[in-house]
């Protein structure tokens, strides 16, 4: 059976996997050994639809994958309401004939389309949306409320009382603004870039996983990472500078609601969400994440992590734009045959320096060791979040006097809250981090491996989501690389996706003790974070070390983990 509940049906608010521009997208979750004739018949009829409506010039987009498949088709910007309904109509036609349910009268719903199309035509927001792309301007559209550009050079009105000529368009401009997106480090560079554009005067605004700030102002909490969150930012009239964290969920359901930016980067791309909205692959999943750079302006620039082999392998794909390309591990000369073009730069580490090459002239930022971030250069993985800001920055027209000003004042326990935030307890070390994927849970243990004595015990909290059971082996395999000594065993009601409750802790269990993990030394099984924090604190010992990954809590830990230190 095809049932209407496993399909979810989206606006697609701008550039996304398919295409540029605005549209619909219908993604069905189904294992029926029927799934590839579905689709076909979908593919048939929805080109049949599209016709009957007199759409014959527009394209259909499609993939199948291995829960699912998803289509996609571009409209006008007024009718992506009426592609919705479209892919739904479609949808219920080929499912009612599958499914052995009486057939719908096809003339019937073409007349019902019809009708919703004539409904939403509104050439006026169409035209001016056409308008804004010509110019390379942004457009927001939420509440009856169309915006033109972004921040303090945006024009927002109601839509009922405007006309085309309404319109300013010679004062309207886009703010500078950056895309950030990757499996790992987003939220920290996004804090850090953003920080160095604060402390060199502009009013921020920003994006995350935690929430949306402007100007050092949390104005909404919660995930807000996708289209919301990047609106919530680019609207608001105070903003003059935008860093915009941009997740994969948002990405591949609804596209980019900003799709003219100055600088973009993906961070790094390892296995993560595999299986779901399409992703079978880290191929899969990076082609996704790279849809940022096609945000990128003419006059923009590119900015890609030699460091990640994934990435190295997209760097020639984008040789329009200027690149600016990062790395801690390889040298000037070996960067060299990536810079095709005469504007590219190089952000690097050189004699224990964050340097930045153009031109061939060097340009000395600061010492890694006198960035707080990167615990005395230990921490490899912040090396590289600096580098990324490094570059960011410069895409949102930082001087160099600036970012060193920014880098050195940036306190990583001050203003990285949840992000690999160290603290001294009764002479042990608790680190509270986000870690949540394989490559960030193995850097954590890494560097907890990295920082400890010979006699220290080292502890960590283990605990994901749903969607997250095919790297359970990886990541306990890393527990028993990194000679970790105590498993504490987090249950993560709150992010089930698919899973039963406890399913999760019984495989990292059975998978802790067949990669050799004493089944002893799995102590304890915690309903929440702050429960795990309360064992530990109560059983503190001497310079052992203890790497919490908060999800959920990391505000209250740290609260407690301060509250307990006075």
């Amino acid at each position: 059976m095809f049932q209407k509940d496993t399909l979810a049906i989206r606006v697609l608010a701008g550039t996304n996997v398919f295409f540029s521009g605005v549209g619909a997208i219908a993604e069905l979750v189904t294992r029926s050994p029927q799934k590839l004739e579905f689709a076909q018949a979908f593919a048939s009829e929805l080109r049949k639809v599209l016709d009957a409506l007199e759409w014959d010039d527009v394209p259909v987009f499609n993939k199948i994958y291995s829960r699912g498949m998803i289509f996609a088709i571009p409209t006008e910007f007024d009718y992506t309401y009426a592609g919705c309904k479209i892919l739904s109509v479609t949808f219920d036609i080929v499912a009612a004939r599958f499914n052995n349910q009486p057939e719908l009268d096809f003339d019937e719903e073409i007349d019902y389309l019809k009708y919703v199309i004539s409904r939403e035509r509104y050439i006026t927001l169409r035209n001016i949306y056409n308008e804004a792309q010509e110019r390379g301007l942004n457009v927001y559209y939420h509440d009856e409320k169309i915006t033109v550009g972004s921040g303090k050079g945006a024009f927002t009105a109601d839509v009922g009382d405007i006309g085309f000529d309404d319109v300013p368009w010679d004062s309207i401009y886009d703010i500078p603004s950056v895309l950030v997106t990757g499996t790992n480090g987003k939220t920290t560079t996004v804090r850090l870039t953003s920080f160095i554009s604060q402390h060199a005067g502009k009013v921020v605004g920003y994006c995350s996983t935690d929430w949306v700030m402007i100007n050092g102002n949390v104005m909404s909490q919660g995930d807000l990472s996708g289209p919301n969150g990047n609106r919530a930012v680019m609207t608001n009239p105070e903003v003059d500078v935008a860093v915009l964290e941009v997740a994969r969920g948002g990405i591949v359901k609804r596209g980019l609601a900003t799709s003219h930016v100055n600088g973009a980067v993906v961070t790094n791309v390892s296995e993560d969400h595999l299986g779901v909205n399409g992703i079978d692959s880290v191929y899969d999943l990076a082609n996704a994440k790279f849809v940022v750079h096609h945000a990128v302006r003419a006059d923009g620039i590119n900015i890609f992590n030699l460091d990640d082999a994934i990435t190295r392998e997209f760097v020639g794909s984008y040789n329009e734009n200027v690149h600016a390309l990062v790395s801690q591990k390889l040298s000037y000369d070996e960067v060299k045959p990536y810079l095709r073009n005469p504007a590219d730069l190089a952000c690097l580490v050189e004699d224990g320096q964050f340097c930045v090459y153009k031109d061939g002239v060097k340009y000395v930022i600061a010492a890694v060791n006198d960035v707080d971030l990167t615990y005395n250069g230990i921490a490899k993985h912040n090396i590289e979040n600096v580098l990324v800001a490094i570059a960011l920055s410069i895409s949102l027209g930082r001087t160099y006097a600036e970012i060193s000003a920014g880098l050195l004042a940036f306190r990583n326990s001050v203003h990285n809250h949840g992000r690999f935030n160290l603290f001294d307890v009764k002479s042990n070390t608790i680190m509270v981090d986000y870690g949540h994927n394989l490559a960030s849970i193995d850097n954590m243990l890494k560097f907890a491996r990295s920082i400890a004595k010979p006699e220290s015990k080292t502890t960590v909290l283990l605990g994901f989501s749903g969607d997250r059971k095919f790297m359970v082996d990886s990541v306990t395999k890393s527990v028993v690389d990194n000679k970790i000594d105590y498993v504490i065993l987090k249950l993560f009601t709150s992010h089930l996706r698919g899973a039963d409750v406890g399913e999760l802790v019984e495989m990292l269990r059975s998978s802790l003790i067949r990669h050799g993990f004493p089944e002893t030394n799995i102590i304890a099984t915690v309903d929440t974070e702050v429960e795990a924090l309360d064992l530990i604190l109560g059983n503190l010992g001497h310079d052992n070390i203890y790497v919490l990954l908060c999800q959920d809590e990391a505000a209250e830990i740290i609260e407690k983990i301060n509250k307990f230190t006075e």
